[in-house]
């Protein structure tokens, strides 16, 4: 079959209309491009300012709307794809160079967090406290089609109903607060917050609020993502990166979560057929959860922080406890702004030693601040930060059938062990957990374990490495670290022995009401 002749004329109109779009639209927007050479456009319509991608379906809409009420005619797909593509080259070689944010944003007058409200409006926060802003005062805000408003806070707010939503662990709650507070800083590394439980615990009810209290999507939970890139696509069309019932998380997808947490780029092919690579660059706070405990790798596991939901007795339905969120949002918003004032007023008071310093320096110091601004002692952050990541290490060490047999070793052998890895290898067999197929057979799988097991072990007070003095057989020590103070050795390792827990499978559920006098209320900082 012949393919038919393309009408000359039809291009000519085609043409000819995309100018008129072109014409249009520069006339009504401006165009700029961000780090990324990403194209936007920046509309003030009405008082209001607004910013659309060039690539997204607002914008076409945008165009369309704007030009049937000049022209009183419908567009073709050619006309607009033409003129899209001709917006797209004027935004990114003519146009300005513009940070553009989602969500959240850090500027000199302090941070930032869009409300994605109609009005594009934004609350500016900093230690002096919080205030509603509009227009040429906001930052530029890009807003995807998943992402919904936050209702407007009012002062004076409580954030002790919060609790009686959800079932955090009294101990853990300020230590939740804290990282909440983190999500809403642009310019640090993220820490991963891990919410795990068995069946009835709420995990999903709970990581829900969580995230709809700061950046509510119309998929606020999202399933076990199935290909690394779909972390990063999704991660670049919300703030808060919120995937739920995760029942195993891979190698790749740990990693992936680790550079996305504290910055970083994804490459990915823009299409398939030609060799361009788009390149996604984002830092995202993240959370998960999971009846098993899904962050094993060591690297991610110093980026997070793991609290165990207990089991729910009470109920309510889930209607009902959403309808209450709902009711009570403007007011615990409110109330987590002003956690933020104090603590951004009290941040540059907090000091932490060298030696106390841990992996998330920027989390740290801000958890320190929040702990400090309601009430508590110097340290006590620190030190629930420290068994939290010590805990963490415990699981780390049994995601890995060596970490399980190296950890009751040593527990029954705390003057710890130097040889050869074979022979440790030979030990260790008969701490071999039962039914355990993935475990080294050779000197060499036995390095690569202890290397990559190292960090958890040297937190369990212990130091493990080869010694490169000794020429031949490679020698292995895994001994107790020094005291510090005393100089001398531990007794005995400071890990417990290790247990494993087996839990089951979790859906959707209710959840106890509990009540916390929690985050004091009296303070308010208004401007």
């Amino acid at each position: 079959m012949s393919k038919k002749p393309t009408n000359p004329t039809s291009l000519l109109e085609d043409k000819s209309i995309a100018n008129k779009i072109i014409e249009i639209i520069t006339k009504n927007c401006e165009l700029v491009h961000n780090d990324q050479n990403e194209a936007f456009a920046i509309i003030n319509s009405g008082g209001i300012r607004k910013v659309f991608s060039l690539s997204s379906n607002s914008f076409y809409e945008f165009i369309s709307n704007t030009y049937y009420a000049e022209k009183k005619s419908a567009l073709s797909d050619a006309s607009l794809k033409t003129a899209l593509s001709t917006l797209a080259g004027k935004a990114k070689y003519e146009g300005r160079k513009c940070k553009i944010y989602t969500r959240i944003a850090k500027t000199e007058d302090g941070y930032w967090l869009d409300l994605c409200d109609d009005k594009w409006q934004a609350i500016l926060i900093n230690g002096t406290g919080w205030q509603i802003l509009s227009g040429s005062d906001v930052p530029l805000f890009y807003r995807s089609n998943s992402m919904q408003a936050i209702p407007m806070p009012v002062h004076g707010g409580s954030f002790d109903g919060f609790w009686n939503l959800v079932n955090i662990p009294s101990q853990d709650r300020l230590m939740v607060v804290a990282w909440l507070l983190e999500c809403l800083r642009e310019e640090t590394p993220h820490v991963v917050l891990e919410l795990v439980g068995e069946q009835g615990s709420a995990k999903s009810t709970t990581q829900k609020l969580l995230k709809m209290l700061i950046d509510p999507n119309a998929a606020n939970l999202r399933s076990n993502p199935t290909k690394v890139e779909n972390i990063w696509i999704g991660a670049s069309n919300c703030h808060l990166v919120s995937f739920e019932n995760m029942s195993f998380l891979p190698q790749n997808f740990q990693d992936a979560l680790c550079v996305l947490a504290t910055g970083g780029a994804h490459a990915t092919r823009t299409l398939y057929t030609n060799k361009e690579e788009v390149i996604i660059e984002l830092r995202k706070p993240i959370v998960l959860n999971g009846i098993s405990v899904n962050v094993t790798a060591q690297d991610l596991l110093d980026r997070s922080i793991h609290i165990e939901l207990p089991r729910v007795e009470k109920r309510l339905l889930s209607n009902d406890v959403e309808q209450s969120f709902i009711n009570l949002q403007p007011s615990l918003l409110g109330s987590l702004l002003n956690q933020l004032c104090f603590a951004l007023n009290k941040l540059p008071s907090i000091t932490i030693e060298d030696e106390d310093k841990p992996r998330m320096l920027d989390f740290a110091y801000l958890g320190e601040a929040v702990f400090q601004a309601n009430g508590l002692a110097a340290g006590t952050f620190l030190s629930q930060y420290k068994n939290m990541r010590q805990k963490g290490v415990f699981r780390t060490l049994e995601a890995f059938p060596i970490g399980v047999a190296l950890s009751n070793f040593l527990y029954n052998n705390p003057r710890g062990w130097s040889g050869q890895l074979i022979e440790l290898l030979g030990i260790l067999n008969n701490y071999k957990p039962h039914g355990e197929g993935n475990w080294p057979k050779s000197g060499k799988a036995m390095s690569d374990s202890l290397r990559r097991l190292a960090p958890a072990i040297r937190t369990l007070g212990f130091d493990c490495h080869s010694d490169p003095k000794v020429s031949g057989n490679i020698i292995w020590h895994i001994k107790p670290i020094a005291d510090k103070e005393s100089n001398t050795s531990p007794a005995s390792p400071s890990c417990p022995k290790p247990d494993i827990d087996e839990l089951g499978h979790e859906g959707h559920e209710g959840h106890e009401i509990n009540s916390y006098q929690g985050l004091s209320s009296e303070y308010d900082c208004p401007f």
